[in-house]
């Protein structure tokens, strides 16, 4: 019971404080409601750190359904840090569009216990109760401003798609229960490692787990989805759900693909690689056309999920934890540097009413705000993967992995993608630094004073400083992830 109880507290807290949110919000003032949002933050950064005094503890409770080690910690920790700075970015922009409610803080903490379940799941039942959860609250999320119709679309969208993807992911886990009369993952494996299993319906559960996950990381051809749903959520909101569910989601791939259906990668290690390929090639091409910055976010969102899922075939191929270690590491500066680019973005709505998100409306950005400028270049370059940053040491992990597992020539590829993305990222920087703007936003002062905000700044700030520091001092995180994997794969 105490174990129970110990694997489950962050999550606890969580729940807590989003039912006192949701109880509270009602009888509140509009402006009473500004320091829910410091509930939250409170909430996530206490059951992170929870999380983090537990980190020696190893055991599974609830029936095997949930296990608590290295490996969930880590993730855990990091969705946590998510949570906290989407609450840290949204507050203001929420305020200014007079969708000031507690509602979102809620959907926000109940997202993150789903996905907390999902990194923690080692049972198929637990993990589709995490993964459901964190879906109905990312479609509610995505169409928070139900006035406005790109957000109702954009709910709309991911909804229907969602319920395709979850009813694959379903249809493939029924295949493996049939195979092996379990739901358990170690079960599982060893039913399929030992087993007189079919190759046939193995198979098919195999293509239809793949399909499921493809279209909860947004891989092609699954990936239609999260240019409009970017487009159309509120900022703050797509910020989150362009990292959340994908950290959730490879978390759970590598247990799936690794742990579950280690046994079968001559079979799935080839559909990886053709489906890594095809994203890459989409997300690159796809970006370079794009003159809306949340679109080219969302299209260099699923580049960067070719990238990663180069290096989970590595870890399939060779079964070492190298490539696992680098997904861990990689998906922890793109937390970084990807809610700080959207938190810009979020940043210039609230200083400007009519800005559109263009690449236009960023022209001549460096002579007005300097340093919103600044920080946006510093993401803009880690993204492109330019040291001392820390999108430049992740692909170098990344990229070191798929090498050392005997890939080489994915590795260049991976590589010259990558340079292809330099185009529209450096774009960016020279659109802030070298263009004038045809026509000029013109701020009043009571625009520019609604606008200030030092939580979002404080934000920025903790994004900017991530990107820095994983870029400068790696050894703390890369230790963390290469402790985290070692249990999983035990090498």
């Amino acid at each position: 019971m105490q174990h129970q109880l110990l694997a489950i507290m962050p999550e606890l807290m969580l729940i807590a404080t989003a039912v006192v949110i949701l109880l509270v919000d009602p009888l509140l003032p509009v402006d009473g409601r500004r320091g829910l949002s410091w509930l939250g933050i409170a909430a996530s950064l206490t059951a992170a750190y929870a999380t983090w005094i537990s980190r020696g503890e190893e055991f599974t409770a609830f029936s095997h359904g949930i296990a608590l080690d290295k490996y969930s910690v880590f993730f855990k920790i990091l969705l946590l840090i998510v949570a906290a700075m989407a609450m840290l970015l949204s507050e203001k922009h929420l305020f200014l569009k007079k969708r000031l409610l507690g509602d979102y803080y809620g959907l926000v903490l109940f997202t993150t216990v789903g996905m907390m379940i999902m990194v923690e799941a080692i049972d198929l039942i637990t993990f589709f109760v995490g993964l459901e959860l964190m879906a109905l609250t990312v479609y509610l999320l995505a169409g928070f401003f139900r006035y406005e119709e790109r957000s109702i679309e954009a709910a709309l969208k991911y909804f229907l798609g969602g319920a395709f993807a979850s009813n694959f992911l379903l249809f493939g886990m029924a295949i493996l229960y049939g195979l092996s009369g379990s739901t358990n993952y170690q079960e599982i494996s060893d039913a399929v490692r030992l087993g007189p299993a079919p190759a046939g319906p193995l198979a098919i559960a195999v293509i239809l787990i793949l399909a499921g996950f493809a279209f909860k990381i947004s891989a092609v051809p699954f990936h239609n989805w999260a240019p409009d749903v970017y487009q159309g959520s509120p900022t703050p909101a797509a910020a989150f759900l362009s990292v959340g569910p994908k950290i959730a989601g490879f978390a759970a791939i590598l247990k799936f693909f690794t742990l579950i259906l280690g046994s079968q990668s001559g079979t799935w290690v080839p559909m990886m690689i053709a489906l890594s390929l095809a994203t890459m090639l989409v997300g690159a091409t796809m970006a370079l056309l794009q003159k809306d910055l949340k679109r080219m976010l969302a299209f260099s969102s699923i580049g960067h999920v070719g990238y990663l899922l180069l290096a989970v075939v590595a870890t399939g191929h060779t079964g070492r934890n190298l490539g696992m270690a680098a997904i861990l590491f990689y998906l922890a500066a793109y937390a970084f540097m990807n809610m700080g680019a959207f938190g810009v973005l979020v940043f210039m709505a609230n200083r400007r009413p009519g800005f559109r998100d263009t690449l236009d409306d960023m022209a001549g950005l460096a002579r007005r705000y300097p340093w919103a400028a600044a920080i946006m270049s510093l993401f803009m370059l880690s993204l492109t993967g330019v040291p001392p940053t820390a999108g430049f040491l992740a692909k170098f992990y990344l990229f070191s992995a798929v090498v050392d597992s005997g890939f080489a020539w994915l590795a260049v590829i991976g590589a010259l993608f990558s340079l292809v993305s330099a185009f529209f990222y450096l774009r960016v920087i020279i659109y802030m630094y070298m263009r004038e703007p045809e026509t000029e936003l013109v701020e009043s002062e009571a625009d520019l004073e609604a606008g200030k905000s030092w939580d979002l700044d404080l934000g920025l700030a903790v994004a900017a400083a991530g990107v820095i520091l994983l870029g400068i001092l790696p050894a703390p995180v890369v230790n963390a992830a290469q402790d985290a994997v070692v249990k999983l794969l035990g090498n």
